[in-house]
């Protein structure tokens, strides 16, 4: 069974300025796709524990943090970072 995957709005609103300046934006793009899918499909074999019900999870050059609501098979991304790609 599948999980809902939701990027918070300042998540969502980072990764809009991640893609509007990263220099290798269809990159970014792509591994984007292959975090949602992740996420959707198994968040709890993805990253790492945090805290709780939160994780962080890596997938260069894009990282998230993340919480994982098993009762209602939700995923909410609340954070996204770059880690080799230069974003003023």
């Amino acid at each position: 069974m599948s999980y809902r995957v939701f990027w918070s709005p300042h998540a969502e609103q980072r990764l809009e300025e991640i893609l509007r300046n990263a220099s290798a934006s269809a990159i970014v793009a792509a591994v984007v796709r292959q975090i949602d899918r992740q996420l959707v499909f198994s968040p709890k074999s993805f990253g790492e524990s945090r805290y709780d019900t939160v994780r962080v999870g890596f997938m260069l050059p894009i990282g998230v943090q993340y919480e994982v609501m098993d009762d209602v098979r939700t995923v909410i991304v609340y954070f996204d970072c770059l880690s080799w790609i230069d974003v003023p």
